[in-house]
């Protein structure tokens, strides 16, 4: 597992922000809807970490 890619960075973070929305009820949408999101973002940006580092396997 090398270094990770900042696309990475970007999801790691979106899915903070959405964990944030969940327990701080500022959003409009049920926490439910927002736990998802969080678990969505952070699988996604795991997968990208991922992708990235087998990509760049010599």
């Amino acid at each position: 597992m090398k270094k990770i890619p900042v696309g990475s960075y970007f999801y790691f973070v979106a899915a903070l922000l959405w964990l944030f929305l969940a327990f701080t009820d500022f959003g409009t949408w049920s926490m439910r809807v927002y736990i998802a999101l969080f678990f969505l973002f952070l699988v996604i940006g795991i997968i990208n970490w991922r992708m990235t580092d087998r990509a760049n396997k010599d």
